[in-house]
């Protein structure tokens, strides 16, 4: 696949990066696993959207409600990331130290099944998707609007950083079963060609 994403391994190279990718990083504690998304412009600018409720402004890992991690953010970070919601910071700050991947896009449904085994209701764990994306011009676009505009309250169940990484790479949402409820409960306008269901 795309600069070496296989089904049994996702993380790449610093040097692979190009403008416009998806990338995350697995992050880990005695409790869970999880996974952080953002958007790549450049060694010093990585758009992603926080939790606001675990966002530090002493420096420490923004994950630090959940992890033993302590890892302490570059100056500027610190002030960009301070409070939450859309944010920017350095790549190594986006990474705290983690190991780098690229989420993959366009791939065949076939290679979407076997990277996803267990995994296709709860998007954070997802590292591809058979949705096409697009050009990494209107990527960053999205992105850079959204850093400026906002995406909405955080949610970790329904609004949350893959949506976000997500949206920014292709213009549409996966709508799960809990977005379906929220879809249901609170409708807001959705045009079916941007939306990818995921039951």
């Amino acid at each position: 696949m795309d600069r070496g994403v296989t089904v049994a391994s996702s993380g790449i190279e610093r040097w692979q990066l190009r403008r416009g990718d998806h990338i995350y990083a697995w992050r880990s504690s005695a409790a869970k696993t999880y996974s952080h998304h953002g958007i790549y412009e450049s060694d010093k600018k990585v758009i992603h959207f926080a939790n606001p409720a675990v966002q530090s402004s002493t420096g420490f890992s923004s994950t630090s409600a959940f992890t033993s991690s302590s890892f302490i953010f570059c100056w500027e970070c610190r002030q960009s990331m301070h409070g939450g919601g859309v944010v920017s910071c350095c790549l190594d700050c986006f990474l705290e130290g983690d190991n780098l991947c690229l989420f993959a896009y366009g791939v065949p449904f076939w290679f979407y099944t076997a990277s996803n085994i267990g995994h296709a209701v709860v998007r954070s764990r997802l590292t591809c998707h058979v949705t096409d994306e697009d050009p990494p011009e209107k990527v960053l676009e999205r992105a850079n609007h959204l850093l400026r505009e906002g995406f909405g309250t955080y949610d970790l169940t329904v609004n949350n950083c893959f949506d976000f990484a997500f949206y920014c790479k292709t213009g549409g949402r996966i709508v799960t079963p809990a977005r379906a409820v929220m879809i249901a409960v609170n409708p807001e306008p959705v045009q079916s060609n941007q939306t990818c269901m995921i039951l």
